[in-house]
């Protein structure tokens, strides 16, 4: 698949000015087609079971729908479950150093659960799958039917989804892993000025304070954490993957200049704030309006 490794933000400014609804159709076309290839592969090897993982931000949950868009053109209806319905009660997970549940390491999830649906499904084509409630964080007493049908498949996506507990004893054959990531970096006169984990803190920084509530400053204090529990639980299971997509798209730079650097001027004396001031300065801006509505995109900075 074609992915970009390094982008010079001097071209992309150029592409910009010239046309940036057709920088922003290319950018976009290329992640489509990157799903629909990957559709195809899935119809083709006959795959049941699709597992798509990858760190914060780095559009695991469109990617799930989109891949399921795809399959359904060429054929292929699909289930798409979510491994957070097999979180175990609060009151089940292992603390922290720090007193708290354990939320983010594989402990917080029934993976004898995921391996008795995984491997119901493919023995018998048929499961009951658990509803995780957020609110009493508690399963449901309700699980759900799900219920395969001719070459119909599942994809489930999590941050544990790699994790070789979770299909330890299944029919590896039936499985594909997928992994998302942001590996570009974005340059400069030849320098790096924005690495691909700073991509997705912008991402999440949009969406924390657009969907979640959550304040700049307070997103920028929990990334250092987010960032540990990427390498500690996702980050070591990339290498198992059997597909990776870099779910990158080359004008994002030029996006959050757009959406951001208002905002960002109030807080220009944070240091975390001002590198990004700096990179927004040699950035061009695109159109909030010129990014479709069908974008990975649009699951970070709104509709």
């Amino acid at each position: 698949m074609l992915v970009y490794n390094k982008i010079d933000i001097e071209d992309i400014n150029e592409l910009a000015k010239e046309n940036a609804n057709k920088l922003i159709t290319d950018a976009e076309n290329l992640y489509r087609s990157n799903i629909e290839e990957i559709a195809s592969l899935i119809k083709s090897k006959k795959k049941k079971i699709v597992l798509i993982s990858g760190p914060s931000s780095a559009g695991k949950t469109t990617t799930s729908y989109n891949l399921r868009k795809a399959l359904n053109i060429i054929g292929v209806a699909s289930h798409v479950l979510n491994m957070d319905d097999f979180f175990k009660n609060t009151d089940q997970i292992p603390l922290n150093d720090d007193g708290n549940p354990d939320i983010e390491g594989l402990c917080a999830i029934d993976t004898d659960c995921i391996k008795k649906c995984l491997g119901e499904v493919l023995q018998t084509g048929e499961t009951m799958i658990p509803q995780f409630d957020f609110v009493t964080h508690k399963r449901r007493d309700e699980w759900l039917k799900c219920k395969l049908v001719g070459n119909e498949i599942i994809i489930m996506e999590g941050i544990h989804a790699l994790n070789p507990e979770i299909i330890k004893g299944l029919d590896d054959s039936k499985i594909l892993r997928i992994y998302l990531d942001c590996e570009t970096s974005f340059y400069y006169n030849n320098e790096i000025i924005l690495r691909a984990r700073n991509l997705r803190f912008l991402r999440r920084i949009i969406r924390d304070k657009r969907d979640r509530g959550v304040s700049i400053e307070k997103t920028i204090s929990m990334w250092k954490d987010v960032c540990s529990g990427e390498d500690k639980n996702i980050k070591p299971f990339k290498s198992s993957a059997d597909v990776i997509i870099n779910t990158v798209f080359k004008y994002e730079p030029l996006l959050y200049s757009t959406l951001l650097k208002k905002e960002f001027l109030k807080f220009k004396d944070n240091f975390t704030i001002s590198s990004f001031l700096q990179v927004f300065d040699k950035c061009e801006t695109v159109p909030y309006d010129l990014i479709p509505n069908d974008s990975l995109l649009r699951e970070f900075i709104g509709y």
